[in-house]
Parts: C-alpha cells; sequence; structure tokens
C-alpha cells in the first residue's frame, strides 16, 4: 500500500514542478547544448583581442609572393611554398620572423625599430642586389665567411620597414570581413585539448578555429594557398637585440680590403710635386 502512495508523490512532485517551471529535466538537457556563436558574432572581440595581445607565434605554410620574400630572392618563385615562423611581441617591437623555401631561408629581427638579419642567410640577399658588374668580381663565400656568426644591423629611420605580428593580423582581418564568412556558424569541438569553436566554408576550402574558454584568440587559418597556427599567446618570450652585430658599412669596407677598392672615405695624400732631388750644378 506505501508503495503506490510513494508513487503518488513522486508524480504529484513532477506535476507541481513541471507546473510551475517547465520540464525541469528538458530544462537540463538544453543548457547543456553549447550555445556557439556565428563568426559574425564573435569575429570583432577575436581581431580586438588578438591586435591587442602581448605576444604570439605563428607558424605557417605560405606561397612566397604572400610573404613579399619572393622579390628579395631570385632563387625563390612567386608560387613556391615556404614556412614561415614568427615570433615574440604582437606589436613588433620586439620580433622574430624567419622563412624557408627550398634551399632558402633568412631570418630577421626586429628590436625597438632596428631590424637584424641573420648573417649566414645575409650573404645570398646582399649579392642579389648589388650591380652584375660587381657581383662578377666578387666571390660569394668571401662574404658568407665576413658575416657568419654575426648578425647584420639595418637602421630604419622610422620608415616603417620593420614587420610585426600586427602587420598580419591587420591584413587578415581585412581579407576575412565578408558576408560570407560572417554568416558561418560555428562547432563546438576540442582539439588537442582545448575546446574551440570551428569555422568551416561548406567546400572545406577555408577553416578558421577560435578558442571558446577565455579569449576567443584565433588558434588556426586555413585556406586554399596557406595554413597558419597560432599559439602561446601572451606567453611567448620577446627575442633580445643580438650581441654580434656588423653594419653594412663594415661588410662593404671588408669587401674593398679585399679587393684592394677604395671606399671614397680614405685620406688622399696631396701631391706636391715633389720628386726626387735634382743634382746640383
Amino acid at each position: 500500500m506505501k508503495r503506490p502512495a510513494l508513487v503518488g508523490s513522486g508524480l504529484a512532485a513532477v506535476v507541481l514542478l513541471t507546473g510551475c517551471g517547465g520540464n525541469p529535466f528538458q530544462g537540463d538537457a538544453q543548457d547543456a547544448e553549447p550555445q556557439v556563436p556565428s563568426f559574425g558574432q564573435i569575429q570583432d572581440r577575436m581581431w580586438e583581442a588578438m591586435l591587442t595581445a602581448d605576444t604570439v607565434s605563428i607558424e605557417g605554410e605560405i606561397e612566397a609572393a604572400e610573404a613579399d620574400v619572393d622579390q628579395m630572392f631570385e632563387d625563390i618563385d612567386e608560387e613556391d611554398t615556404g614556412d614561415l615562423l614568427i615570433t615574440g611581441a604582437v606589436d613588433g617591437s620586439a620580433s622574430e620572423m624567419a622563412f624557408t623555401a627550398g634551399d632558402v631561408s633568412f631570418t630577421q629581427r626586429a628590436i625597438e625599430g632596428v631590424e637584424y638579419f641573420r648573417g649566414e642567410d645575409f650573404a645570398a640577399l646582399l649579392m642579389s642586389e648589388m650591380d652584375q658588374e660587381i657581383t662578377d668580381l666578387i666571390e660569394e663565400d668571401f662574404i658568407t665567411s665576413v658575416v657568419v656568426e654575426q648578425w647584420v644591423q639595418f637602421s630604419t629611420d622610422g620608415a616603417g620597414a620593420v614587420f610585426s605580428a600586427q602587420d598580419f593580423i591587420s591584413t587578415w582581418q581585412r581579407e576575412l570581413d565578408g558576408e560570407e564568412l560572417a554568416a558561418l556558424e560555428g562547432a563546438a569541438e576540442t582539439r588537442d585539448g582545448a575546446e574551440v569553436y570551428v569555422y568551416a566554408t561548406q567546400d572545406g576550402s577555408t577553416e578558421l578555429v577560435v578558442a571558446a574558454a577565455g579569449a576567443p584568440y584565433l588558434l588556426q587559418m586555413r585556406d586554399e594557398d596557406s595554413r597558419y597556427d597560432f599559439s602561446d599567446w601572451n606567453q611567448t618570450q620577446r627575442p633580445e637585440a643580438p650581441e654580434n652585430v656588423m653594419t653594412l658599412d663594415e661588410i662593404f669596407e671588408a669587401i674593398a680590403a679585399e679587393h684592394g677598392w677604395s671606399t671614397g672615405d680614405e685620406d688622399q695624400a696631396p701631391d706636391d710635386g715633389a720628386g726626387e732631388p735634382e743634382d746640383e750644378a
């Protein structure tokens, strides 16, 4: 007799709860469903978080033309795909960029408006920039021996030549500002142990992965031509100014000394017309 009473009490409680506030079990199920914003709803916060971050590491595969390095090296074609790595301060105040495509690679560092080019990579770049009549007389191996284990310093004089992750991010912000991408619905996933939102076009040609917890940092961006991974937001170490530094003037002086050329800086002793003393009459 008590069992029906208990069942009846349970049913009464359920009726009371559902009558007052709806089905509690249905509400729990709805709350468990993640509310994923569309890309258009999250992108403004994403770009702001990225552009105001302190540091980041960006690693990717990119065409040489997109990185503007095909114009720096004759051995790189604009369609060549290379590996890009950018680390350090987002604003470029202390950051480093490395690019490798085939047999060509370079590493460039920017510290407080001054650029440094790794010496081992500099010889090929210098040879490509000098006139043909000069390069015919100079051995690249000699230039390499001069700059090996050194960093070559460039002063930008405020010309804006210093690269930064901020520049790349601002470019992507403009390129991804469109109604088609803004309308993308996201899917909640777990990748590499992190909760993320994934936004992908229907044909799969473009995919954006955004952090779902904390600040909505972009973690990966992929399209048909390139791929980028973003990691260590606000945790990446800033590079320091290198210690072994040479200037372009010092390199040119070493080249001139090797070939016996005048740099135009030497003081010329005046010719006073004095020769050997004449025999006295």
